[in-house]
């Protein structure tokens, strides 16, 4: 499907763009949780993937649909330490067994490991752009007497 993808709703509510006639009724909402990691994941994934479950349950993002998307986080973000360390070990630049100079093979790795984890970021909202969509109240509780002259069916 071509356009931008569709906003969650309590995200539209949060940013103020809410609209009663475009909400969908039936979207899940799902519970808060601190998941578990899952089975497949090594050790070190599995520490990344539980720092980031609490901070981001801390947050109001983690929900258990969203294990999936944080644990190819966690990998990802393995394999780009991985590949920086053997940036930092080799440099930039390497000499193959002929002699001639090349980039290090490690470098693209970790360059495409860093759109991806940027991509992820995006998605739950850990990137000063993407958050800086995203509006909280003040003071929770109180609301805008135009967001909710707009928001009247009258």
């Amino acid at each position: 499907m071509a356009g931008r993808k569709p906003l969650p709703t309590h995200l539209k509510i949060i940013k103020g763009t809410a609209r009663p006639h475009r909400i969908n009724k039936k979207e899940p909402k799902p519970p808060l949780v601190v998941p578990g990691p899952p089975d497949y994941l090594d050790e070190r994934a599995k520490t990344k993937f539980n720092a980031m479950a609490e901070m981001l349950a801390r947050h109001g993002v983690m929900t258990e649909l969203d294990v999936s998307a944080l644990a190819r986080y966690a990998v990802v973000w393995c394999r780009w330490i991985d590949a920086e360390n053997e940036i930092t070990k080799r440099g930039p630049v390497v000499k193959t067994a002929g002699g001639n100079i090349i980039q290090n093979p490690f470098l693209p790795i970790a360059n495409k490991c860093l759109l991806q984890m940027a991509q992820i970021e995006s998605e739950f909202g850990l990137t000063p752009s993407s958050r800086s969509r995203v509006r909280t109240a003040e003071h929770p509780g109180e609301t805008d007497p135009f967001e909710e002259f707009l928001n009247s069916d009258e």
